[in-house]
């Protein structure tokens, strides 16, 4: 067993031992399991899940994957329980005003920080479509 703590600004999203959990990291989805090698990556936007049932987990964002042989830390900018997502209308506008403010950006920071916008919001419609 491992033990995983999911945290964000709002607060302690998830704590408990699980035998495995799915990670969405800039690399690719990772899976760990008890005595994993230490590993430090920057989280992506996606559905963390645990023991193989990707029905039952926790939506994060952008963060921080940290992990030693018997711990699991995620920390995320936000973080959704499946079920607990925004409103579908709310993130679709999102959505749309971060794809039209890239268009507009005047700065390469301006543009990376609407892109980062468009990819959260594309990935939360894809998980309420999904899940929801």
């Amino acid at each position: 067993m491992i033990q995983v703590e999911v945290v964000s600004p709002q607060g302690l999203l998830y704590t408990g031992e699980v035998e495995s959990v799915n990670v969405p990291t800039v690399e690719g989805e990772v899976g760990i399991l008890e005595n994993h090698m230490y590993l430090m990556t920057l989280l992506k936007p996606g559905l963390v899940y645990f023991n193989g049932d990707d029905k039952n987990g926790i939506v994060v964002t952008y963060g921080i994957l940290d992990v030693t042989p018997k711990k699991v830390l995620i920390l995320t900018e936000e973080g959704y329980k499946l079920g607990e997502l925004p409103p579908e209308s709310k993130v679709r506008e999102e959505f749309e005003k971060a794809v039209k403010q890239q268009a507009t950006a005047q700065t390469m920071e301006e543009l990376k920080e609407w892109e980062k916008a468009a990819e959260k919001a594309r990935t939360l419609l894809e998980i309420i479509e999904k899940y929801g």
